[in-house]
Parts: C-alpha cells; sequence; structure tokens
C-alpha cells in the first residue's frame, strides 16, 4: 500500500455524536509519587460502538511533570493497519493554565511504514502516523482523541474487546462504555482480580450503554516472572461470542477450501509415501520436510494475520508462516490418509484460556496435530531445525489448551504430559592422593526431546567447541589452570539424543579451609540450577519454571582418599517441583545423584516462597562439595616443648645466680 492511499484513510473531524465527551479541569494539586515515569495520567476514556462495523474511540489526558516525559509525551505515534483501520484524529491539545492551544495535526503529521516486528521475520503492514508537538513544556497537559473504525472482513462482524480497568502506571480516572446495538450480544467474564461491576442502561435508540468508571486508580502489583497467563489487573473482556466452537467457526473459514495441490508437492508426498512403510514413519517425514523446506516469513498484510496464504503460493515461494506451514503439514497429512487439521494456541496464555471469554484475538500461533493409533500429536511447523525423533520420541510441546480448526472443533487440553529426563549429566571425577597428581574429570552431557532439538539449533551457529566454551569457563574459575578436551557428539536422530563427551584435567582441583589444612573439592556441575532461583520474598502471583521435564546429575568420585560428604539422603517436594539428593558408597567410589521433576509450568506463590525459604539448605547440595580432612593437630607436642624448656631451663637459670652472686661477694 503506498502512502497516498494510507493517507487516504486517515480524517480529521470532531467526536462523532455518540461519543460521550468528559469534561475535564486539573485539580489544583498533583501528588508527584503517582508519577515515577516522569508523567501524570489524568484521564484514560475508551469508548466504543459495537456495530458490525466497530467503532473504537480513545482520549488520553496526561501532564509533563517533569523533562524525563518530554520525549514520550511531545512525540504522539498512533500504530493502525490502513488495510481495514480507518483513523480519525479529532484533536491533539496543549493545555498550559488557562491557554488551550489547538496542534494543527493535518498539517504537521507524516506516516511512516514502521515493522516492528521485521527483525522476527514478520511484515504486518501497520503504518504509523506520528506528530511532533510544537514548544512543550514541564507543566503542559496533553489531550489527544481518535477514533479507529473497522475490523478484518474474516472476522464476520464478531468482536472482541479487553476492558481493562487497571494498569501498571496509576490512573487518576478512568472511563469505559461500551455501546450495543438491540440486534447483538455481548458477554463479559472478569478478569482473575476481579472488576468494577459496570452501569447498564438502554438508551432512548436502542442501545445497551454498558459503563465502567473509577477514580484514583492504584497500579498493579506486577512480577515479570509470572507465567504469561497472569493477569495481574483488574478488568474483564467483553466478546459477542459466547462459544470457542463459534472461534473455531469463524477462524477456520480462512483455512478451508483449498485442496489445489500443486504437482510439485504431490511427486513429494508420492516420493514420502514410497520411502515410507509405516504410517508413523510417513507423519514425521512430512512434518520434516516443511520444516525443512519452508522458511519463515510472515506476509500478514490486511488479513494475512489470519488467514493463510494457498497451498500453492506457499510451495512455490517455500515461505510461510505459522498458519501457513500449519496448513501444509495438515494438507500433506490428510493427502496420505492421516487425518490432521491445523489448531490456535497461545504460546503465553494458553493454560488459563479455558477460564475466560471465548473470543476472537485470544490465539497468538498456529500449529498442527494429527490422529494416530488413538493419539493426538502436535508439530511446530516453524521449527526452524527439522526436529529429531521417531513418532514416539519428537518433542511436543504443552501450550495449555487448543482450538483444532476442524467442523465442530471445541476447545481442548493438549496433553496431559508427564514429565521426561531430557537433560543428563554423568560425570566421573579420578582424584589423586598425592597433592600435584593430575585430577581427570569425565563428563557426558545428555539431551534429549526439545533439548536436543535446542542444540542442534545451537550448533547451526557455531562449533561444538565453541557451544561448551562457557563450561571451560567455569572449569577455569573452579579449578584454575586445567586442559579441556576437544568435545565428542554423538547424535541419535532415531531417539532424539545427543551426547557430548568432553575431558577436564587438572593439577589442583582443591580449594583450601582454615580448618587444619582441609581441603574442598567442588563438583564440576550443579545440581538444581535449571530450577533454584534466587529468594524473592513475599508474591501474589504464581512462578514460571518452565515446561515440565525432569532433570539429574550424577556424580561418581574414584579415590583412595578418606572423604567427608553429604552422607544422607534429602529430598525437598514444593508441589510443582521435586528435588532430591542420593548419596552411596560403591565399590568404585563415592557416588551422588542429584535430581530434579518439574511437574507443572508454574509454582504457586506460596509454593515458590516454600522453596525460597529452603533455598540456603537445598544450595548447600546444589554444588555439591567433597571434603579431605587435614591432619589432625598433635596435642602432646605442645606439653613435651614446655616440659623440654624448664628442664632445660632450670640448671642455666641456677648457674646465671650462681655467676651474679660470686661477682657481687
Amino acid at each position: 500500500m503506498f502512502e497516498e492511499e494510507v493517507r487516504r484513510r486517515i480524517h480529521f473531524a470532531p467526536e462523532p455524536d455518540w461519543v460521550k465527551v468528559q469534561d475535564f479541569s486539573r485539580p489544583a494539586t498533583l501528588d508527584q509519587s503517582k508519577a515515577p515515569y516522569g508523567f501524570y495520567t489524568w484521564l484514560v476514556d475508551d469508548q466504543s460502538k459495537l456495530d458490525f462495523r466497530p467503532h473504537r474511540y480513545d482520549r488520553t489526558i496526561e501532564e509533563v511533570v517533569n523533562l524525563s516525559a518530554m520525549s514520550y509525551l511531545a512525540n504522539v505515534t498512533i500504530p493502525f493497519n490502513p488495510y481495514y483501520d480507518e483513523l480519525t484524529i479529532h484533536h491533539i491539545r496543549i493545555l498550559r493554565g488557562d491557554q488551550v492551544i489547538d496542534v494543527d495535526v493535518e498539517s504537521r503529521y507524516i506516516v511512516m511504514r514502521r515493522e516492528r516486528s521485521f527483525e522476527r521475520l514478520v511484515l504486518d503492514g501497520r503504518w504509523t502516523l506520528a506528530v511532533t508537538l510544537p514548544d512543550v513544556r514541564v507543566g503542559d497537559i496533553i489531550d489527544t482523541a481518535m477514533t479507529l473504525s473497522g475490523d478484518p472482513a474474516c472476522f464476520q462482524g464478531e468482536f472482541s474487546i479487553p476492558v481493562l480497568l487497571q494498569n501498571l502506571i496509576y490512573w487518576d480516572r478512568r472511563h469505559v462504555r461500551l455501546l450495543v446495538p438491540p440486534e447483538r450480544q455481548i458477554y463479559m467474564k472478569p478478569f482473575p482480580l476481579g472488576w468494577t461491576e459496570p452501569r447498564i442502561s438502554v438508551l432512548a435508540d436502542g442501545y445497551s450503554e454498558i459503563l465502567f468508571e473509577a477514580s484514583q486508580v492504584s497500579e498493579c502489583d506486577y512480577e515479570s516472572d509470572a507465567p504469561g497467563w497472569v493477569m495481574p489487573v483488574r478488568g474483564a473482556y467483553a466478546s459477542s461470542i459466547d462459544t470457542w466452537k463459534r472461534v473455531g467457526d469463524v477462524m477456520r473459514a480462512g483455512f478451508e477450501g483449498d485442496s489445489d495441490y500443486p504437482d510439485g508437492l504431490l511427486d513429494i508426498i508420492h516420493q514420502i509415501e514410497t520411502d515410507h512403510v509405516a504410517t508413523s514413519d510417513r507423519i514425521v517425514a512430512a512434518v520434516r520436510w516443511v520444516q525443512e523446506n519452508i522458511r519463515y516469513f510472515a506476509f500478514s498484510f490486511g488479513e494475512g494475520g489470519f488467514v493463510p496464504r494457498s497451498l500453492k503460493d506457499i510451495f512455490a515461494d517455500r515461505i510461510g508462516d505459522c498458519k501457513d506451514v500449519s496448513k501444509m503439514i495438515a494438507a500433506m497429512l490428510t493427502k496420505m490418509g492421516v487425518e490432521a487439521w491445523p489448531a490456535l494456541v497461545d504460546t503465553s496464555r494458553g493454560f488459563d484460556l479455558a477460564s475466560t471469554q471465548p473470543r476472537l484475538g485470544a490465539f497468538n500461533h498456529c500449529i498442527s496435530m494429527c490422529y494416530h493409533d488413538g493419539r493426538m500429536y502436535w508439530f511446530e511447523g516453524t521449527s526452524d531445525v527439522a526436529q529429531g525423533g521417531d513418532l514416539d520420541h519428537m518433542a511436543q510441546n504443552d501450550l495449555g489448551y487448543a482450538l483444532i480448526l476442524k467442523p465442530g472443533g471445541d476447545l481442548i487440553r493438549m496433553m496431559d504430559k508427564a514429565p521426561g529426563l531430557d537433560y543428563e549429566v554423568r560425570e566421573v571425577i579420578h582424584l589423586p592422593v598425592k597433592t600435584g597428581e593430575e585430577t581427570v574429570i569425565e563428563i557426558d552431557y545428555i539431551y534429549r526431546g526439545a533439548r536436543a532439538d535446542g542444540v542442534r539449533r545451537e550448533l547451526r551457529h557455531q562449533s561444538l567447541t565453541s557451544y561448551v566454551e562457557d563450561r571451560c569457563a567455569l572449569f577455569s574459575y573452579i579449578y584454575g589452570m586445567n586442559m579441556c578436551a576437544i568435545p565428542q557428539m554423538t547424535d541419535d536422530r532415531k531417539r532424539n539424543e545427543i551426547t557430548i563427551t568432553t575431558l577436564v584435567t587438572t593439577d589442583n582441583p582443591w580449594h583450601t579451609t582454615s580448618r587444619n589444612g582441609e581441603r574442598v573439592f567442588f563438583s564440576p556441575e550443579s545440581g538444581f540450577d535449571y530450577v533454584l532461583e534466587e529468594p524473592e520474598g513475599r508474591r501474589r502471583f504464581p512462578f514460571d519454571i518452565g515446561d515440565v521435564r525432569e532433570g539429574r546429575i550424577t556424580t561418581l568420585i574414584k579415590t583412595a582418599l578418606p572423604l567427608s560428604w553429604p552422607a544422607q539422603a534429602r529430598s525437598w517436594d514444593f508441589g510443582g517441583l521435586r528435588l532430591s539428593f542420593t548419596p552411596r558408597q560403591t565399590a568404585q567410589g563415592y557416588e551422588a545423584v542429584r535430581d530434579y521433576t518439574v511437574l507443572r509450568p508454574w509454582l504457586t506463590a506460596e509454593e515458590k516462597m516454600a522453596l525460597d525459604r529452603a533455598y540456603s539448605e537445598i544450595g548447600t547440595y546444589d554444588r555439591m562439595s567433597i571434603c579431605a580432612p587435614g591432619r589432625a593437630p598433635v596435642k602432646w607436642l605442645p606439653g613435651l616443648m614446655t616440659r623440654a624448656a624448664l628442664w632445660g631451663g632450670l640448671p642455666l637459670l641456677g648457674l646465671a645466680i650462681w655467676g651474679v652472686v660470686h661477682l657481687l661477694t
């Protein structure tokens, strides 16, 4: 779209009649503590007229408290999508004392094609209207009002609106107004933290008015390490849809009706069927072909953010986004006689979808799935490396709930994923008796499933030696001068398992303590570092701990030295996380196993606080320390030396006294 076309989608007009313009008069005082970012928000006003072509009015009034906020408030940017949005600027005003300075936006604005996601290989076609306001000063109040109208045609007139009644910053006043025509229905569900109950009335023209009003709205509590599905604010979702099946009907329409397989694609499908007899192997081969041959790039112009391109275009360009590659995988498997469909998921909030209002805009990603031998399998077509493993060992990411785009498809729980041992370290340490002799440490790093795919991804851009460089740096930190051998790797693609083996040698692995020459040796690998986080104190929200998984560190020390070590087995259970330490003496030497099991992707706030309280105790087992006692002090020696001094000193003392007396007489 050219700039001239974009400008035709921009208008300048007063507020429409349906908007209730809110009066504003600055109070005499302003609470500086409510302006930590250098500006103070007096009003946030959202009003929507929810016809089949929705109109969304937005007005903000913000004051420049100090210079730190000047660049933010004095440069107004309004992103919009001219493929289906109409943007109307009502006013931008500078309020300075009793003055009202109207900015001539029409003569000052510029439009820019700003692809903010281009670095992530996404072109969404959005443009930005930008205005630099003249002569803005500290103490000025910026009053901006605009309306966006329109929605993608693929939404079929349905709408969804999040109603935020709280934010990360303080609001002096919040006003939300929804106008619903009599022929439409609206469904609303509060966020988990609740909402302010709206006032509902019917206007003379038959529209229902839903009104939220609040004053002195405090900023929300925010914890950056909470799961993405946590909504830390008060508010609600408003939607014209009451079931997830209806959401599926709307979104499925863009995926249906394309059975025009290009000849080249049919040849590839035929070749896969020729090369593989088992259906399970054909499924894996089709998924891998897409992952290896369709390069990720998203052309999301207009409705492209919601509707995939045709099979012919995807195959011809060998380019596609998540919708395109998921459509391609499902189409290939369908042609092979396997029931397969694209599916919509949310990578951040997928675990909470079932408890929220069904709505458009609930999903941010598309994957594919199939049914085989009574099981469902889920595939990530946008993986930038071909996944390893046969069908049973191919990694499947649990994103909570998914909406399968098949007729009658509903929101379903993707899987009840059991923890799998995806990361394992086996270290054998040969500790010599004599100081200065070479200590040899043999280490195997074993990655499985998604972790193995991650290693392959890393090795596309660096050598194996570079990949383990951070490990070698850690060994230098612990042991000082050492030799880290060139690593070796074995990649079992069928089982989706990678083993990296390295060898470390050092002449002085010991750290001395203040206790009579006692020496301490530290295990090269931390046992719980992938799940043990620094204590934080009070929490309000759950804590994100990552995917369901298991990890194990096995340490075997071969030595003739007498050692002291943690000899008792320990375990800790924090609900969503279990840790254990299991020591034993074997014929080969001292062996300790440190295990962690993540049972679900988050800990409750109470579980995380319990983990914090046990942090110091668990830390003593994390990077395990092994002690070699120093020599015990000889208790009889000081007494003997005292007696010897006395026995040897008395004759000398007597001789000295006799000499003095003899001289005096």
